[in-house]
């Protein structure tokens, strides 16, 4: 039978068509839960308890009561297989790893992302449109296909905290054994309905990547304990200070009286209350004029007071927003979990199929996610050993490129293969009526006002890759100028908006389907989801196929050069991976990065996907004592030099 070939250096035996052997295992795990919440692999309180599996090879049915360190009889099985099938394969790789196996041979075929992938955008939903989610869970999917569902007194049993020790063995089992039955019927379906839709290789990407974000979430990230104590001490001071001044600034009212703060914020300091549309003012049912935090949004300050009043209420906003989200877990981490916490990365959320995060509560019913990190806060985090430093790679201007790539525009081709071009730059001379050729010889020169224009003009340069358009007189000159200069890209867009509006549909050229069964036209000729439309192709080919490819080859890099305990890898956000990395192995890293992120990620689209990226990719690589630190150094991959 054939085996896994697919994780030597360069994965150059990569083959979705695995997935059409018959030698597979089905699995599920039952757990005894000791951390109260949903038996992670993670806290050591938690214990295997069963494991179910379905042996395709040899046939049958087995089932074991047992620990993770009483499962031989499985781990062969598993590691004999061509793949392994489950529902949310993430959960059963941890264990697995606890059992003794080398998760990164095994391929497996997972079949909650597989609904995810059939399912385009809809498994996320679109509320503001009127589009519920579309639940992705084993029982779901079995019933929407008339499939056998779960123990129902069982799964009550342990949605309500109820140990599986506390259960009767042979209802824990059978329910265990229905699941296996269950995702095996389930798996077959899936695996027909991707292969007549041509779809067999997304789903073949994302669970490559499962086993490395299960590695990822059991090392963890580290934060710098003296740093952490000190930002949260200068926050709280910060605090302190401002709601003192506020206080002396409003007299001391009490905040939490609606009356109070109504009567202070318009008869004191005279701010217009907010209007209907008919003109009169906005009042509570009972008739109570108005004061919470919509309100305090739309205050438009015109006088020296009004807008003390606003700048003190929003620093004090933002202040007490970092110590609660925050800091303040920051710092329980550091005093009971020796400074490193987990979190969950997520492969089944997002409508774009890019992965999110989900924090784990560690110390208290609070958690942090790692894909929302303030910018100010990368600063606190750093690696666990003395001396390490944190390497952090992403892709350059990557959704630029693509966008580039999908809308075959010429104009962008050229920009993006000049040197001598930033895109950021012509963004802030547009935007100012600054000629470009001063504005780029400025910054260049290290000029203060060139700095800060291209600072400016970085949040909001792609801005019209996304459908905006409404802003500031100045924002809206570039986003003219950029669809201008960019008028095949835009094109594009276009066209991609009036097929959603006919087929309520937009397939991409790598095979990924989005659904938009809501859109319409208004007699304006405004289109309801147009932003979603111009968004989703570039952000998904960015972020949810060729990061991910980028990611897999680099661990698997990393494996095969023996590198593993020196870059080690942490966290990825969006279009970056995070590593903690060996003084002595710095250059190893950033030659992994360089290749992973460049000749990989061309080489394994034309292979597995049959798209033919011809667009240059770039990297930017930091290395530092913590993350974001140290200086950044650019690569640019061309086609040329595979």
């Amino acid at each position: 039978m054939r085996k896994n070939k697919t994780h030597d250096l360069s994965l150059p035996g990569v083959d979705p068509s695995v997935y059409l052997s018959d030698n597979y295992v089905v699995l599920d795990f039952e757990v005894y839960v000791g951390d109260g919440h949903f038996g992670s692999s993670l806290d050591p309180r938690n214990h295997l308890a069963l494991a179910c599996y379905s042996n395709m090879a040899t046939g049958g049915m087995r089932s074991h009561w047992g620990g993770e360190f009483d499962q031989a009889d499985l781990c062969r099985a598993v590691e004999k297989a061509d793949f392994i099938v489950g529902h949310n394969l993430k959960y059963e790789y941890g264990w697995l790893r606890r059992c003794g196996v080398d998760i990164s041979r095994l391929i497996g075929f997972d079949t909650q992302i597989a609904e995810y992938v059939l399912l385009g955008n809809l498994a996320a939903g679109d509320p503001e449109h009127g589009v519920p989610r579309t639940s992705i869970s084993l029982d779901a999917c079995c019933i929407r296909r008339g499939l056998a569902s779960k123990d129902p007194i069982v799964d009550i049993w342990i949605k309500n905290g109820i140990s599986v020790a506390d259960m009767p063995r042979a209802w824990v089992e059978g329910r265990c054994k229905q699941d296996v039955k269950s995702t095996q019927l389930l798996f077959k379906l899936q695996r027909e309905a991707l292969r007549r839709s041509g779809r067999v290789h997304l789903l073949y990407t994302r669970c490559l990547l499962t086993p490395v974000l299960a590695t990822i979430e059991t090392t963890g990230v580290h934060l710098d304990a003296e740093r952490v104590r000190e930002t949260t001490a200068s926050y709280r001071g910060r605090l302190a200070e401002l709601e003192s001044e506020f206080a002396a600034l409003t007299g001391g009212i009490n905040f939490r009286s609606p009356k109070q703060v109504a009567e202070y914020i318009y008869d004191t300091l005279g701010f217009e209350e907010p209007k209907g549309r008919d003109g009169a003012p906005k009042r509570t049912p009972g008739g109570n004029r108005i004061a919470n935090k919509r309100v305090f949004d739309s205050l438009k300050a015109k006088t020296e007071d009004q807008r003390r009043f606003l700048e003190i209420k929003r620093d004090i906003g933002h202040v007490s927003s970092a110590l609660s989200k925050n800091l303040d877990y920051f710092q329980e981490i550091c005093d009971e979990r020796n400074s490193i916490f987990h979190a969950q990365l997520n492969q089944t959320v997002t409508a774009t199929h890019r992965l999110s995060s989900t924090g784990i509560p560690e110390v208290s019913e609070k958690s942090v996610q790692l894909t929302n990190i303030p910018r100010a806060f990368k600063r606190l985090f750093n690696a666990r050993r003395d001396g390490w430093l944190i390497g952090e790679v992403d892709g350059a201007q990557l959704e630029y490129r693509v966008a580039a790539f999908l809308g075959n525009d010429p104009r962008a081709r050229d920009d993006i293969s000049d040197p001598a071009f930033d895109i950021h730059i012509l963004a802030g001379a547009e935007a100012t009526r600054r000629p470009y050729e001063e504005c780029y010889a400025a910054y260049k020169r290290g000029e203060e006002w060139a700095i800060a224009l291209r600072q400016w003009a970085k949040i909001r340069t792609f801005r019209p890759l996304y459908g905006g358009s409404s802003g500031t007189p100045d924002e809206q000159r570039w986003f003219a100028a950029f669809k201008e200069r960019y008028s095949v890209l835009a094109d594009k867009q276009k066209d991609w908006v009036y097929e959603v509006l006919e087929h309520k549909e937009l397939r991409t050229p790598w095979g990924l389907r989005f659904y938009f069964p809501t859109a319409r036209l208004s007699s304006t000729g405004y289109c309801n989801v147009g932003n979603a439309v111009y968004n989703y192709p570039i952000q998904s080919l960015a972020t949810a196929e060729i990061i991910p490819i980028a990611i897999i080859h680099f661990w698997h890099r990393v494996r095969a050069s023996k590198f593993e305990d020196f870059i080690i890898p942490v966290n990825t956000i969006h279009d970056s991976l995070v590593c903690e990395v060996h003084p002595d192995y710095v250059e190893q890293f950033r030659d992994i990065c360089r290749l992973s992120f460049g000749h990989d990620v061309g080489s394994y689209l034309a292979r597995v996907y049959n798209l033919h990226f011809d667009v240059p990719l770039g990297a930017g690589i930091k290395i530092g004592t913590h993350w974001g630190s140290g200086e950044e150094t650019k690569y640019e991959y061309s086609k040329a030099e595979s």
